[in-house]
């Protein structure tokens, strides 16, 4: 299914406090459960066009503008779609639909499950992604909380990310929920890993209600468990199961961790999936 080829058409911010930063991830001992039971849900992405859209929608629009990222999120199939057997996510320097110029003309796609797909633990997500390295760019594989009337109540609704690769730097692991004494607050905490090849890998999570381990290639790379994040004052409410996530797949161009985006960096710059699958554990 993976292709090497050329495609034609191919985060509500508060005030945040990172108690910790990415930092070097050495490899885990798996843990114990890692086995996984039934599969609950997978795309192969062997259509032609948009996404299917029984497993998957769009959210459009200037996300993550506060945040400083400069991309207009589409559900065209220039920034979308599926071909020869890969979902393929493209940032474009281009005109975007709001008009807006230069640093924010950029386009994208931000492939969410919401509505149509759900996850929550005990629970295995994974899939083979090849994703680009570029200054200012921050592809990502991840979730956010269906909170109960918070959907978009971050970071009160909880946000897992499966995997980020910030600009030229290797896979980066995070967990974003609230302070156990504000919801409003940002407790983040992650690890990560030097620069891996440009190919496909495979990146996963296994999502316990009392713990979390993020995987690449089959190797463990960072953990973290309810009572390590309720120590940094970290509320683990919106990782217990107490509510769903959703999936999302995208490409941001530029934002205050990354950086904007340079003038040297070339677009159009591609995400490819190759498969995702969710399964018990």
């Amino acid at each position: 299914m993976r292709s090497l080829m050329t495609i034609i058409a191919v985060t509500l911010t508060t005030m945040a406090v990172a108690v910790s930063s990415a930092t070097a991830a050495p490899a885990l001992a798996a843990p114990p459960r890692t086995q996984a039971g039934t599969l609950l849900w997978e795309d192969q992405f062997n259509g032609y066009g948009g996404p299917d859209p029984s497993k998957w929608g769009f959210q459009t629009g200037r996300w993550g503008a506060t945040s400083g990222e400069q991309q207009y999120y589409t559900n065209s199939w220039n920034n979308a779609n599926q071909f020869n057997g890969t979902l393929n996510i493209t940032a474009r320097r281009e005109t975007p639909p709001d008009r807006k110029r230069a640093p924010y003309n950029f386009t994208s796609a931000r492939v969410v499950s919401m509505g149509k797909q759900s996850v929550s633990p005990p629970v295995r997500i994974e899939a083979s992604i090849k994703m680009p390295s570029a200054q200012g760019l921050l592809p990502a594989f991840w979730t956010l909380g269906l909170q109960p009337g918070g959907e978009y109540s971050w970071p009160s609704q909880g946000e897992i990310d499966a995997v980020e690769i910030p600009g030229t730097n290797g896979p980066s692991f995070n967990l974003h929920g609230p302070s156990k004494w504000n919801p409003n607050q940002d407790v983040k905490t992650g690890g990560g890993m030097g620069p891996v090849g440009n190919g496909f890998h495979t990146y996963r999570i296994d999502w316990l209600p009392t713990s979390i381990t993020w995987f690449v290639d089959g190797i463990a790379r960072y953990s973290l468990t309810q009572a390590q994040y309720e120590a940094k004052g970290g509320n683990w409410k919106a990782f217990s199961g107490a509510w769903p996530h959703y999936i999302l797949l995208n490409v941001a161009v530029g934002n205050n961790w990354v950086g904007k985006t340079l003038n040297s960096t070339p677009y159009p710059q591609t995400m490819s999936v190759d498969w995702l699958r969710v399964s018990r554990l």
